[in-house]
């Protein structure tokens, strides 16, 4: 087996307290050839000291630790340096809002840590070795510029109309969206004259808090989907975790657990191509930030029924992949930046109004 160069290696810091944890991550990944650990750390403030002489490409960052914790650390090393963090941590479900609170600040994607088992030990390391790689190619700069702003709830909540609605649109994301998402939601005016459908590609212990946060900050009724939900205006369908979601051709939500496509449950494909079948030209269809394919293929059905599709542009985007994947299908009308795609998507809709 080749090893790769030196030059060639994804530089990794692991920051964390915990020796069982620094020594299983670097257990894990060093049998990886690409992969090279430079450094450790124990704290933020040590972290903080260390990064000062050192370039690492990724960085594997706990969140509690003592003297200075995670969230403060992304706060601090994003002034002096801009580095691409995953957040690796044991996940609660009250520590699942900590997680969104990281990405919110500027980390790229998060890892959970799962109870100690050869398979589990075994998933994580995949998972890691992946998250590695794409966080390693991924442009974090374009996670700074809002960093520090906060999420304000909205004052004058939406009400759903009740109405059925008569244009959809799907939005599908991955690595590097869930602030997109939010900023997206946030700016959509209360009285859109369309539903929403959402496929973020995040475990099912994330996905209820990340819900309710963007329900929160949005206009929109926004929830997770369930079996039999129809489709309204001024409300926002997220897919549950490890779930499809279908529309079937009464604009109703359809679930299930059928094979995984391009390695993910929920495909944002399988919900493209059903609500384009069941919307046909009165479907958008809107790719974010994230890696793979996932998204293509739904876009060009969308196209091809002679609905609208937007795609998060290359210089705002985290990980251009499946955005760019779409558009060298030849499956997107316009490449949009992450700040205008809100107003991108009123316009489209009240064109076609």
């Amino acid at each position: 087996m080749m090893v790769a160069s030196e030059k060639n290696q994804i530089k990794v810091m692991i920051v964390n307290d915990s020796p069982y944890m620094t020594e299983l991550l670097r257990d894990l990944l060093s049998s990886e050839n690409n992969i090279k650990i430079i450094e450790t750390a124990r704290d933020g403030l040590e972290a903080l000291r260390k990064i000062k002489h050192l370039t690492p490409d990724v960085i594997l960052l706990d969140l509690e630790m003592p003297n200075m914790d995670g969230l403060s650390f992304i706060e601090n090393v994003m002034k002096e340096k801009i580095v691409n963090i995953i957040i690796v941590s044991n996940y609660s479900k009250s520590g699942s809002k900590l997680i969104l609170d990281s990405l919110e600040l500027g980390a790229v994607d998060f890892v959970t840590v799962p109870q100690d088992s050869n398979d589990a030990i075994k998933d994580l390391k995949n998972i890691l070795i992946s998250k590695i790689e794409i966080a390693s190619r991924s442009n974090p700069n374009v996670l700074v510029p809002k960093a520090i702003s906060k999420l304000r709830p909205s004052i004058n909540k939406g009400i759903a109309s009740g109405e059925v609605a008569s244009k959809v649109i799907v939005i599908g994301a991955s690595t590097g969206a869930p602030r997109v998402i939010t900023n997206i939601l946030r700016e959509i005016p209360k009285d859109i004259p369309a539903g929403f459908l959402i496929v973020q590609h995040m475990s099912k212990e994330f996905i209820s808090t990340f819900t309710e946060r963007l329900d929160e900050v949005s206009k929109l009724h926004v929830k997770q989907a369930v079996e039999g939900d129809l489709i309204q205006e001024g409300v926002a369908l997220l897919a549950p975790g490890d779930m499809h979601m279908e529309v079937s051709s009464s604009h109703r939500i359809k679930l299930n657990q059928g094979p995984k496509r391009f390695g993910v449950r929920p495909a944002v494909n399988i919900t493209m191509i059903s609500a384009s079948e069941a919307f046909g030209a009165n479907t958008i269809g809107v790719l974010l930030s994230g890696m793979g394919q996932d998204g293509a293929f739904g876009m060009k059905m969308v196209k091809k029924r002679h609905g609208v599709t937007l795609a998060q542009n290359e210089s705002s985007s985290v990980v251009f992949g499946m955005a760019k994947a779409a558009n060298d299908l030849h499956a997107v009308d316009k490449m949009v930046h992450a700040d205008d795609l809100a107003r991108e998507i009123t316009k489209v809709i009240k064109q076609n109004v």
